[in-house]
């Protein structure tokens, strides 16, 4: 019996083809120890899109910009270097959201200066346009606002004293209470107002981030007393990212491109946390498998606090016993040879159907 020679060709020619194709592999990520570039615990709240990095060396905020080092948040805003000193939000022109002191909200600009809001009113991000939002107490109640430059301040309707993130449209992800229930709801806030985003069947829910696209991700209650990571697209709604978690899960950040980044908990008393990332389409995965052995050795990954569209990751982990800060780099991962089983399930049909002919 002789194959024929055209179907033996092709058979080969398939092989070849699969052998070429890049099997698909989770990144791997080596990681730069921020918390080695100063002393005692160290975490790290956000990352803009130029790689610098804010965060804390214990009570001591600093702005971590590649190829210059760490600066202390406190000298930027016009204080003694090592006085008290918080950051919570960065934009792509390195212009950062704090306070200082006994807790005056400032917002640093580089080449401008520093401004001091007024009393009562705090800072938590800023978009690429110099619009931040944040909180204030009217002595009575709390609300969230948004200052937009030539505009000014405006108060956040629907929106209490939880405001998380805004994009660079000016979309503004935060939390809405109603008084006839008195329950967190996760919202976003645009020109049409104030959408709640749901819930994931336990009655409340908090968003904590939203990317350019108008995505938002945060945690809401599966039950009463367990919460899961969800994501909000305006085409799928409200997703729980964790469906078979037993034990709790936030999203704490999301870039442009969906990656979202938080942390699970693996046991029921919290005492147990792992930082995770999210495609698009998978489930939670433990950072702390994807780590490069050559520079994450001896570390755990306790949360992810942000992502940038370059895909760095920043967060918090444990090394050497102490809650260090770190930054996370993708680097190409392996490409897997296919298995011989798999080549040979592709060209063996050929074969076969070449014999049957033959015959």
């Amino acid at each position: 019996m002789r194959v024929p020679t055209r179907l033996v060709s092709i058979a080969a020619a398939a092989v070849f083809a699969l052998a070429s194709l890049p099997l698909q592999a989770a990144p791997q990520y080596t990681l730069f120890d921020l918390g080695a570039l100063g002393s005692g615990s160290s975490t790290a709240a956000q990352i803009n899109d130029a790689g610098q990095v804010i965060g804390s060396f214990g009570a001591n905020a600093f702005v971590y910009t590649p190829g210059l080092g760490v600066t202390d948040f406190a000298t930027l805003a016009g204080q003694p270097a090592g006085a008290t000193s918080s950051v919570y939000g960065i934009n792509g022109l390195g212009q950062v959201v704090g306070s200082v002191g006994a807790g005056s909200s400032v917002v640093y600009r580089p080449g401008i200066g520093t401004e001091y809001l007024a009393d009562g009113l705090g800072v938590r991000r800023i978009n690429d346009a110099g619009q931040y939002i944040g909180e204030g107490y009217d002595g009575s109640a709390g609300f969230g606002y948004r200052y937009t430059p030539g505009t000014g301040i405006e108060l956040l309707p629907g929106l209490y004293s939880l405001v998380a993130d805004i994009n660079n449209h000016g979309q503004v992800a935060g939390v809405a209470a109603y008084t006839d229930d008195s329950i967190d709801h996760a919202a976003r806030l645009d020109a049409d107002g104030v959408q709640l985003l749901g819930d994931l069947g336990g009655g409340f829910s908090k968003s904590t981030a939203i990317n350019n696209g108008g995505d938002v991700v945060g945690y809401a209650g599966v039950s009463s007393d367990l919460v899961h990571a969800f994501r909000y697209t305006d085409a799928g709604g409200i997703v729980d990212l964790d469906p078979s978690g037993l034990f709790h899960s936030m999203a704490e950040a999301i870039n442009d491109q969906g990656l979202v980044g938080g942390a699970f908990w693996t046991t029921s008393d919290g005492t147990e946390k792992r930082a995770f990332i999210a495609g698009a389409t998978s489930g939670l995965i433990d950072l702390n498998t994807l780590l490069d052995p050559s520079t994450g050795a001896g570390w755990t990954l306790l949360e992810v606090s942000d992502i940038n569209n370059a895909g760095q990751i920043v967060g918090t982990g444990l090394f050497g016993g102490a809650e260090r800060a770190f930054v996370l780099s993708a680097v190409a991962a392996p490409v897997p040879e296919p298995a011989a089983w798999l080549l040979a399930l592709v060209a063996w049909p050929l074969l076969r159907r070449g014999a049957r002919q033959a015959c």
